[in-house]
């Protein structure tokens, strides 16, 4: 097992291992699954997910950079032999007032930090003192290893009950910690994901994504509730192409999954049985299907 996480930051063309730096702002984050074996499910597709990200948000880094990082990226985790792991890949921005602790977008510095990040005050031969301006952005493309989860085939759904939590719904890193916030929250009530609703219709999980069945057919949220492209959804709807079963789309409210059959889908778990959802519909569990997708979720699994 990894004995301990270790981040790693792309700096003059290589990866440099350093001490994770608290952040102003997440602005693309993406993680997968790797196995003890060192195979990962759809890697191309977090690949495409992740630079496409980073070429869109206000990060200023080049492409060419982007794609060297996340070249480097995968050697490294070739490299490490130490058990299953839970990679993440992250566009971060360090910055902040001179002599002020920069935190994350929910006011905490992430993962029980407490360092305090280099502002333009208190970096190298910089002697502009507390009483400067605004340090100038530094952005970082970071690399974090760590050791996978426990696995988990069936998990407890709860709702969030107030507005639409997200700022950018479709892109993975902005709103990510305060997602993983309100599911630790749900999981301090007896939960282990939650549900998140847009203008009351069922459009995400707060670290997964959702698909239903209503008998042989596969359900997915309408494509115009904003949400990130999961890459665990779109290949078991490609994989649901691929075997002739129906796949359709609906805006659905929670009442309106009485009796469907609910996936919670990732790509750390792979396809999550929802047994029970507190104070929502009662669902239908069939183990066997989700036996038989896991196994054809998993075909899809190839070396890093």
């Amino acid at each position: 097992m990894l004995e301990a996480p270790a981040t790693f930051v792309w700096a003059g063309g290589a990866l440099v291992e350093q001490a994770l730096r608290p952040h102003d702002e997440l602005l693309v984050a993406d993680s997968w699954y790797v196995s003890d074996s060192g195979r990962a499910r759809a890697i191309d597709a977090h690949r495409e997910r992740f630079l496409a990200s980073v070429d869109e948000s206000a990060g200023g880094v080049a492409a060419g950079d982007a794609e060297a990082f996340w070249g480097a990226a995968i050697a490294r985790l070739r490299a490490i032999r130490t058990g299953a792991l839970f990679p993440r890949v992250e566009l971060a921005r360090i910055a902040g007032i001179s002599g002020a602790v920069p935190t994350t977008s929910g006011g905490r510095l992430p993962d029980g930090d407490t360092s305090r990040s280099r502002g333009a005050s208190d970096r190298p031969g910089d002697t502009s003192g507390v009483g400067a301006a605004a340090a100038t952005p530094d952005y970082e493309l970071r690399l974090r290893v760590r050791a996978a989860p426990r696995l988990r085939e069936t998990a407890v759904l709860s709702t969030y009950e107030g507005p639409d939590p997200r700022r950018v719904p479709r892109v993975k890193g902005p709103d990510l910690e305060r997602l993983l916030a309100l599911r630790a929250t749900a999981q301090e009530n007896g939960a282990d994901e939650v549900a998140l609703l847009h203008d009351g219709y069922v459009v995400d999980g707060s670290s997964s994504a959702l698909l239903w069945w209503r008998g042989e057919t596969l359900v997915a949220p309408a494509s115009d509730l904003a949400r990130v492209p999961s890459v665990t959804a779109r290949s078991i709807r490609l994989i649901a192409t691929a075997t002739g079963t129906r796949v359709v789309e609906e805006r659905a409210r929670p009442a309106d999954l009485e009796g469907c059959e609910l996936w919670i889908v990732s790509a750390l778990h792979g396809i999550t049985v929802v047994e029970v959802w507190i104070d929502g519909p009662v669902l239908e569990v069939r183990p066997s299907r989700a036996a038989t997708w896991r196994k054809r979720l998993d075909a899809l699994s190839r070396p890093l």
